[in-house]
């Protein structure tokens, strides 16, 4: 089993300024020491900014952020991403020591509802309607947290290819019909099309045919994940017949079509996240199209009929905060330019997956991600910041149901036994 490794880069932010914060003009000197513990690849200037912003106009505040970053495991050499809060194996730090918490911590839908089952974090009174789409809820519509990485999923395609059959470039209108066209025109003429079949593709495609995978409490997967819209789906997914050849057998040498062959344009057309999908490397929309001028990127398709399962995180404020009444202002302070928000987020998330860029930002690639995170909803099954990427589910660790469906076993009956699976597991994490 890999080693993980984490690295914590801990920096305090401190400041002072004509503007004091509610206590301070009360007569209280004692500075308040305002923890926040993120996840990241990479540092986000953007949202550290902010936050400084922030600092620099309450004198009495002190910040200490802290970035759980990815690191390469020297002994199996890979890239991985762990928070410290995963519950993996067993239950850690926000499950074992609800008092030695930070005052604010960034969380995955399925973690903000686990630890607030558990009374680990805090209903943010943010009921406002137009806030409603930057929050992540409870099953009971409690405000849990607000969004702060969206990673939606996208369509990628090579537009010299695309021109030289003639077939019209991906846009915000095409729908099922039209993708099922292109997927046919192209491997018609022997190109590769790459939309391996994952959760997260499941999901997506179920939309599409009009269901869900999942029950609205969040943990009913019977009835969903193995209905006849599912089960469509699957088979759908499954005939397209994308190719899963790694080049190997042994894990530290795995070099996955995605993103290296759709750079080099040997895959014609692709679904994928926009970030996340390539750890050590290239782990973006945005590196891959400015190192190759031919590829292209559009909405997912299908997403007026059905959703875009976004790999999503937020900022949730912990029970046990000695500061809440500060942290709530810090919250309510990040959200508060409203007309900025999906730029933002959009910016922080492209930050937090790469390392660099040769160029700035191209505005019209920008806008689709955009665009795509204004519709996007939780990925039903993306429970943990851990090592989860588009490669490391369809490669290292997809559910053993998935895997025999794309095998060549039957889709219903494997639906079956998948459903079976993780109302078991769902279940059993609920009651801990």
């Amino acid at each position: 089993m890999a080693i993980v490794i984490i690295m914590m880069l801990t920096g305090c932010m401190s400041s002072s300024s004509a503007v004091d914060y509610d206590d301070a003009a009360n007569g209280e000197t004692e500075k308040q020491q305002l923890s926040i513990k993120l996840v990241s690849r990479w540092k986000s200037e953007l949202l550290t900014q902010k936050i400084q912003r922030f600092a620099e106009e309450h004198p009495n505040v002190e910040i200490k952020i802290e970035w759980v970053y990815s690191y390469i495991d020297p002994l199996n050499k890979f890239w991985v991403l762990f928070a410290p809060w995963a519950r993996i194996e067993k239950p850690s730090e926000l499950y074992e020591n609800a008092k030695n918490v930070p005052d604010i911590v960034e969380l995955v839908p399925y973690q903000m509802r686990e630890l607030y089952r558990k009374g680990v974090i805090e209903p943010l009174n943010m009921n406002e309607t137009d806030l409603e789409e930057y929050t992540i809820k409870s099953d009971d519509g409690y405000v849990l947290g607000i969004r702060s990485e969206i990673n939606p999923m996208i369509l990628y395609y090579n537009k010299d290819i695309f021109a030289s059959l003639g077939i019209e470039a991906p846009n915000n209108e095409w729908d099922m019909n039209r993708l099922n066209d292109a997927i046919m025109r192209l491997k018609a003429a022997g190109e590769t099309v790459y939309i391996p079949l994952s959760p997260f593709t499941l999901e997506w495609a179920t939309g599409i045919y009009g269901g869900r995978i999942v029950g609205v409490d969040g943990r009913t997967f019977e009835g969903y994940i193995d209905s006849e819209e599912a089960t469509k789906a699957a088979k759908w997914i499954t005939d397209i017949g994308t190719k899963m050849d790694y080049g190997s057998t042994d894990i530290a040498d795995i070099r996955p079509p995605m993103p290296y062959d759709l750079a080099a344009g040997k895959i014609a057309l692709a679904v994928d996240f926009a970030y996340g999908f390539n750890i050590s490397n290239k782990n973006s929309y945005e590196e891959l199209a400015q190192e190759n001028n031919g590829l292209g990127i559009a909405a997912l398709p299908g997403e007026k009929e059905g959703i875009n399962p976004a790999l999503i995180s937020g900022l949730s404020l912990t029970s046990n905060s000695p500061h809440k009444d500060v942290a709530m202002q810090l919250i309510r302070y990040l959200m508060k330019d409203r007309d900025s928000l999906y730029r933002d987020i959009a910016t922080y998330s492209l930050q937090a997956a790469t390392r660099s860029l040769s160029e700035p930002v191209d505005a019209a690639r920008e806008a689709i991600v955009m665009q795509a995170m204004s519709k996007a909803v939780p990925a039903a099954l993306y429970r943990h910041e851990a090592n989860i990427n588009f490669y490391g589910v369809i490669q290292i660790s997809l559910p053993q149901p998935l895997l025999d469906i794309r095998n060549g076993q039957d889709a219903s009956e494997a639906l079956k036994r998948y459903a079976s699976q993780l109302d078991e597991e769902f279940g059993s994490l609920a009651d801990h």
